[in-house]
């Protein structure tokens, strides 16, 4: 090449890069979430089987080519041995092939952070040709700064700065490699750790062992936000070979402003003097960053895909319990996981989350958490749990009061119930010496009441009779720690009672739509009435469904009814409790809950209704019928009877005609500007993916398909309600 060539070639990549960087730039500008980033362990879904909606495979297929789910290509890292998938890429023609693959097209995550993980394998169904290549890209267009190519002469490569090919691994056929790329968004330096899992004889990922360390390199452009992943064969027509995919993630910031996404504007400016939202924090369930104390877990604390809890709580035979085998997992959803800070200590780590809670609260509007702390000191889990509650208190503490904490504090006693049985055999003056206990209570993260006593709180605070209580917060008041009481009842015999020892009262709340009569017990009782909001209780321990939510027709009423009855508090149940129905930004259910309360708590806390500034819809749908045939597990128990439907509840600026397209089956609805909830029915025996709209004068102006494909039949059934968002 001349130097003139040479020259205008430095210019016209100068230019591209320009070019790039003013579009990432503007489009840095649009909409920005996680909600829609790949997050896939692919076992959910049927074996043998083509990707589901929103991934997508490229190239033609016959019986030497195909890409599907098989169980072979279940990762050796997840371990999952009864319902485990991955997806195989297989080329076992020698005149085609080349292009085939599968991936993703997905809204851009936000500027900052960003982490991207999978598992690959080189499988020996088919000989390997040296020639056969893999490429893993993710980026936008034709913009791909994260380029991998994979083979089994040159084993793991990626393009770096002046468009290398840097080799980062070797390439054995049949082990399994952990990829973890790690960087910004607005950088182009990233650290990639490749562990290989040491052997197809040791299953699941604490027998990875240690991961392999961070290694700094230099992407060749910045990393930008990315709108595509895909692996796709680059090879010769007459290679041959397969290669085996799982665990596809892409993290980025889970509390990055969700404001652009809303249909109104947030403004607190006027709020009610007391109206209060509070969301029940359940500790053990929170999101990735050092979640379990065990010695296996620390050395993933850099790699959250690695972790505890992405392995064992989506893990259909890992570290499952007895009471959760018919369901096949332990939960069926996880809050995201967050992008670690390689090098952190557990506590550190665990410090950074907790704020994060705390910014994702007062971003929704809420005015802080009541969180579980133990009165225990001599076991390693509940010492855990306790200090990650006083990170959270740590967090509060810095918001100058505008965010605090409300601790639940557990004791030991050994009986329980609805009407004071816990009192026998434990006095109140062993619970009020708890160190634990008062080291919340003095926290400057401490929620006080208008007389500036500490508020303390318990669940099922009636398994302690009134009396109990008294002189628990006697003994607090005697020893300079005046303290007054939130209850939280499961039950609403015991109210009459604590009406002169609490200074507020909420309940656990119903499960469906239906009038269960809190207010009504509670209103002559409580100086300050708390009104559950409960989205869904869906447990797998059990395999049952609590009660039939009717997709958003709970939490809409008990919202409404918190507003229209003039609660004083409004207290989420919960935000972070996986076994029954947490409402934090989560897989599966996205940031569809934490949307609709914000609207309800702006709502709730000025009087007034939010004004619609724009158009969004919501949809909201179980993945399968209640009825749909199924390979494993047993028949869920929906108790008062399942509803299938499928609901599109539309926030309106102006009137239109809401569209709701079902296997072909058009369904219209007119609705008025404001919020809408159109419900059609989920059919039987049909695979589909809904697609949602709303039309004026004849045309579309907003629309878009569903994120979740429903299935005729199912592997373990799965009763969650999914749900996402439409906004222009």
């Amino acid at each position: 090449m001349s130097w003139t060539q040479r020259f205008t070639s430095v210019v016209l990549w100068s230019m591209c890069m320009i070019i790039t960087m003013l579009c990432t730039n503007a489009r840095a500008q649009s909409l920005a979430s996680v909600e829609s980033l790949p997050l896939d362990k692919f076992d959910e879904y049927l074996p043998a089987d083509t990707l589901p909606h929103p991934w997508q495979t490229y190239g033609q297929f016959n019986e030497n080519l195909s890409v599907l789910l098989q169980p072979w290509a279940e990762s050796d890292i997840t371990g999952n041995l009864v319902s485990g998938k991955g997806v195989e890429i297989l080329d076992q023609s020698t005149t085609d092939g080349d292009g085939i693959g599968f991936g993703m097209h997905f809204v851009q995550p936000p500027v900052g952070p960003v982490m991207f993980t999978f598992d690959i394998q080189l499988n020996k169904r088919a000989h390997h040709s040296d020639e056969m290549q893999l490429n893993v890209t993710l980026g936008r267009d034709a913009y791909h700064p994260v380029h991998l190519q994979i083979s089994n002469k040159d084993g793991i490569r990626i393009q770096t700065a002046g468009s290398q090919s840097t080799p980062l691994s070797e390439l054995q056929t049949s082990r399994w490699y952990h990829v973890a790329i790690l960087g910004n968004t607005q950088s182009a330096d990233v650290k990639i750790a490749i562990t290989p899992h040491p052997s197809h004889n040791k299953i699941g990922y604490p027998n990875i062992g240690k991961p392999s360390a961070y290694v700094d390199y230099k992407l060749s452009q910045a990393w930008g936000q990315p709108t595509d992943v895909r692996f796709v064969i680059d090879a010769p027509a007459k290679a041959i070979g397969a290669w085996n995919i799982d665990n596809v993630c892409l993290l980025g910031d889970v509390t990055a402003d969700r404001r652009a996404y809303w249909p109104f504007e947030p403004d607190l400016s006027e709020k009610i003097e007391g109206k209060r939202v509070f969301a029940y924090y359940f500790p053990p369930f929170s999101a990735n960053r050092a979640t379990k104390d065990s010695k296996l877990n620390w050395p993933y604390i850099d790699d959250p895909t690695l972790s505890w809890v992405f392995w064992s709580w989506l893990n259909f035979t890992n570290d499952l319990d007895y009471r959760r085998w018919t369901s096949g997992s332990k939960m069926q959803y996880i809050a995201y996981p967050r992008v670690p800070i390689p090098g952190q200590d557990r506590f550190a780590a665990k410090a950074l989350e907790m704020t994060e809670e705390v910014k994702l609260g007062q971003m929704m509007g809420m005015d802080g958490f009541i969180m579980d702390f133990h009165v225990r000191e001599d076991h390693d889990e509940w010492n855990w749990l306790n200090a990650k509650s006083l990170m959270l208190m740590d967090a509060a503490a810095k918001t100058d009061g505008d965010f605090s904490v409300i601790p639940a504090v557990y004791g030991q006693a050994k009986k329980s119930g609805v009407n004071g049985q816990a009192d026998e055999g434990y006095p109140a003056e062993q619970y009020t010496s708890s160190r634990n206990l008062r080291n919340a209570i003095k926290h400057p993260g401490v929620f006080r009441d208008a007389d500036g006593k500490a508020v303390m709180s318990m669940w099922l605070t009636e398994k302690h009779s009134p009396k109990w209580w008294g002189q628990v917060l006697a003994n607090l008041q005697k020893d300079g720690m005046p303290t007054s009481l939130f209850a939280q009842f499961n039950s609403t015999g015991q109210i009459k009672g604590f009406a002169d020892v609490a200074m507020g009262m909420t309940h656990w709340g119903p499960r469906t739509p239906s009038e269960y009569g809190w207010y009504e017990a509670a209103r002559p009782y409580a100086k300050t009435l708390g009104y559950p909001i409960v989205s869904q209780d869906v447990r797998t321990r059990g395999s049952q469904v609590m009660g039939e939510s009717q997709n958003t027709r709970t939490l809409r009423k008990l919202w409404q009814d918190a507003i229209t009855r003039n609660a004083d508090w409004a207290v989420i149940n919960t935000w972070s409790d996986y076994t029954e129905h947490a409402q934090m930004p989560s897989t599966a259910i996205g940031f569809t809950y934490y949307d609709l309360n914000a609207y309800f708590a702006h709502w709730f806390k000025t009087g007034k209704q939010p004004q619609i500034t724009k158009d969004a819809l919501y949809y909201i749908y179980r993945r399968q019928h209640t009825d749909a045939p199924q390979l494993h597990g047993v028949r869920w128990k929906v108790h008062g009877g399942a509803t299938n439907n499928i609901e599109l509840l539309a926030f309106l600026k102006t009137p239109g005609t809401l569209v709701v397209n079902v296997d072909g089956q058009i369904h219209r609805q007119k609705a008025d500007a404001g919020i809408t909830s159109m419900m059609v029915p989920l059919p039987k025996g049909k695979r589909f993916v809904p697609y949602f709209a709303v039309e004026r004068d004849g045309k579309e102006t907003l629309g878009g398909m569903g994120r979740y494909t429903v299935y005729e039949k199912v592997d373990y059934p799965n009763l969650l309600y999914h749900s996402g968002v439409i906004v222009q």
